[in-house]
């Protein structure tokens, strides 16, 4: 229903007149979905205890629900989809003709575009009315599933309602509200809320409620969109790791290796080192570093960049080691660590390939200064960033960039702190940009994460 709304309404900004609208829309969208997993729900838990009140056995309750799961999830899906998106679009038509209705005062019932249209309606093509006019109140393209009628404004003169079109004569349950006043695409007669089972509207409210406390405490910059599907993403997240969401940590509480708690370096930081790097930090060997133990928490990024995302969102989870056959090796193969990204419609999420930013600057090879400018372009807007970078030694990195509120721009490292006071302030993003390959593989780049849904196949990848 939240992808009608999108094909309806397209991207829009929160100055946009629409913009309140549309997150009422995705909202009662919430609320018709949770009646009707509740309704989907309890259909099928009153089917496991036989007459007698025994559970029974799988393959017969399988058959006795495998009905309402094909009606609900198959067939009746389509029906409902297809009607959000006319009711949608209709949404949206009518917000337009309300803006303009000083310009184009009446509405004019078009034809169908059914190839076998309803008779129902057809007695109301060609028809003007005011669009302040009480009769679309009670009658409208869309009150009935699957209406593919539509309206359009026009200055053409009124012209009379047909006889015998009583409120009653077309509508059907759950149709009979506008979509573009109150912001329902399904009204509160659908059976889904009529003849919903004992305790179903105190469960939707909690379910409501937990949503609008994770929207509000979002960063401001969401769109309304992205303040929906994530909080439902949240929900998924929970019920996978069998855990409870917290507040949303602070960039202090989410770094400082806190995604990576069981990292140890084999060299440590010492003015007397025997050990120098290009930069002129001396290093000596860490008495502490268990070559078996420590070097899988030294060679896990692919998940330290999701765990420091997910921890901002307020989930305290750490990134587990990469160990031989496990999914965190996986991921640290090519473009596979982009895996553990969806879009808002579920989609897999593209990064923005170094190599594709350079055709299009015309360039033949990375350079540090490159490198700052692919930084500042890609992360432009305010928000959390996972960078894919070849280094020149050979190998590569996943790390975190980071746009903040002020404009500043930030290298942010969850496997191993780099923050103020650690040490290794110096890796910043002129580090990066200096240790960046000349020439990248493919899978190489920057994604926007903060406003992506995370893939629950690979919860598996933090410890908790």
């Amino acid at each position: 229903m939240d992808k009608a709304v999108g094909k309806a309404f397209g991207n829009v900004p929160p100055s946009d007149p629409d913009a309140d609208f549309i997150e009422a829309l995705h909202r009662n969208n919430a609320v018709f979905s949770a009646f009707k997993v509740h309704r989907a729900q309890n259909d099928m838990a009153r089917l496991l205890l036989d007459s007698n009140g025994n559970l029974k056995p799988f393959e017969q309750w399988l058959n006795e629900v495998m009905p309402i799961a094909t009606h609900q999830c198959r067939t009746w899906l389509r029906t409902e989809y297809d009607t959000a998106v006319i009711r949608a679009h209709q949404a949206a038509d009518w917000r337009q003709f309300t803006r303009e209705k000083d310009i184009l005062p009446n509405l004019k019932w078009c034809p169908s575009t059914s190839i076998t249209p309803g008779e129902d309606h057809r007695v109301f093509w060609g028809m003007v009315r005011p669009i302040d006019d009480d009769f679309w109140s009670h009658h409208r393209p869309g009150d009935r599933w699957n209406c593919k009628c539509t309206l359009s404004s026009t200055d053409e003169p009124v012209t009379p309602v047909p006889t015998g079109t009583g409120p009653s004569s077309t509508q059907q349950k759950g149709l009979e509200n506008n979509p573009g006043k109150d912001a329902k695409l399904f009204s509160d007669t659908h059976p889904y809320k009529t003849e919903a089972h004992a305790g179903a509207k105190k469960a939707v409210d909690r379910l409501l409620k937990r949503l609008e406390e994770m929207m509000r405490e979002m960063p401001e910059y969401f769109t309304d969109e992205e303040r929906t599907a994530i909080a439902r993403d949240n929900l998924e997240i929970e019920k996978a790791l069998g855990i409870t969401k917290g507040k949303p940590m602070t960039v202090e509480d989410a770094d400082k290796q806190s995604a990576n708690p069981n990292y140890v370096p084999k060299y440590i930081l010492d003015p007397k080192g025997i050990y120098q790097d290009k930069y002129g930090k001396t290093y000596r060997l860490n008495k502490k570093y268990d070559e078996t133990r420590h070097r899988p928490f030294g060679i896990n990024c692919q998940t330290c960049a999701p765990a420091y995302s997910l921890r901002l969102r307020g989930f305290n989870v750490t990134a587990k080691a990469n160990t031989k056959g496990s999914k965190l090796e996986h991921l640290s193969q090519g473009y596979n660590c982009w895996k553990v990204w969806r879009n808002l419609d579920g989609t897999p999420a593209r990064h923005t390939s170094t190599n594709d930013w350079m055709v299009d600057k015309k360039y033949k090879i990375m350079t540090p200064k490159r490198y700052l400018e692919f930084f500042d372009e890609v992360c432009k807007e305010e928000g959390v960033y996972e960078l894919s970078i070849g280094w020149k030694r050979g190998g590569g990195h996943a790390t975190i960039i980071q746009r903040f509120k002020d404009g500043s721009l930030k290298y942010i490292e969850p496997q191993a702190d780099n923050s103020e006071g650690s040490g290794y302030e110096f890796k910043d993003l002129k580090y990066l940009a200096e240790n960046g390959a000349a020439t990248n593989h493919g899978c190489r780049g920057i994604m926007r994460i903060d406003n992506k849904l995370f893939n629950t196949e690979f919860i598996g990848i933090f410890d908790k």
